[in-house]
């Protein structure tokens, strides 16, 4: 990923790395590339923090240390293939309640990720809290909830769903440009979860805050694959009970006034 961001065009950043105590000596191997680059910074975790609080370090650091506040997060799974990608991002205009923008993400098997066409109205994230807290608390097999509950076997893996509405949706989390509109009074993801549901829960928040998530189809992205997903599915458990926790915070937010909302994410600086 570093080595294509290199490539690019557009050259006005400053980049930050985080390893999020990956455990697998990333952190010395990245060191040992880019320690004498000024325009990198490495930042490394003592335990891991989960998807949210870790890429809300990279933000807090860019934000304390080089006052920035127009932020692109990306996975580290991810591939600049178009050299211009950078540039026709970053001249890309947007109004004052415009919070954060997507752009194509293509998938090695030709699948277009962004947007992610969910809706997050009360019944649906009623409906997705009920189903993983079930299934953690119970332990009851995927078919008594096909039967009995009507959905489908691959929910349970966190599939979206693409069928309801068009209308509706959120950005993917694995490369979203936060704007100031934003960032000025927020610490970035909803810090208050491990893994799991950071996008709809994002998209939750920006309703709450009257802001807008914009897709423009700038092509030039390309995933990799899905690491956060491959090590969760390692272990079912960890996964429910990660999507368990995540959906039932997705639901407290639908419930909780503004002011709370804007407490729980404020940035205190």
């Amino acid at each position: 990923m570093v080595k294509s961001l290199q490539k690019q065009s557009f050259q006005s950043f400053h980049l930050v790395i985080v390893d999020n105590h990956s455990g697998n000596g990333s952190f010395q191997k990245l060191s040992e590339f880019y320690s004498d680059d000024q325009q990198i910074t490495l930042l490394e975790t003592s335990e891991n923090l989960g998807f949210a609080k870790a890429n809300n370090l990279g933000i807090n650091f860019l934000k304390k240390n080089y006052d920035l506040y127009k932020i692109f997060m990306i996975n580290n799974d991810l591939l600049f293939q178009d050299d211009n990608y950078l540039s026709k991002l970053m001249h890309f205009k947007y109004k004052k309640n415009v919070g954060a923008i997507g752009t194509n993400i293509l998938t090695k098997t030709g699948v277009q990720q962004n947007p992610v066409f969910e809706q997050t109205n009360l019944v649906r994230v009623m409906h997705q809290s009920l189903y993983f807290n079930l299934f953690f608390v119970f332990r009851l097999k995927n078919i008594f909830f096909n039967r009995f509950m009507k959905i489908p076997h691959n929910k349970v893996s966190h599939q979206r769903n693409i069928a309801n509405s068009k209308s509706e949706f959120f950005l993917h989390g694995s490369a979203i440009l936060f704007t100031e509109n934003y960032l000025k009074c927020s610490v970035g993801f909803f810090p208050g979860t491990f893994l799991y549901f950071e996008e709809n829960i994002l998209k939750i928040i920006f309703d709450k805050l009257s802001l807008k998530m914009v897709f423009t189809p700038i092509a030039g992205l390309y995933h990799k694959e899905d690491q956060s997903s491959k090590i969760a599915n390692q272990d079912n458990s960890f996964k429910i009970k990660c999507l368990s926790v995540s959906s039932r915070k997705a639901l407290i937010l639908k419930f909780l006034p503004v002011f709370f909302v804007k407490d729980l994410i404020r940035d205190n600086k």
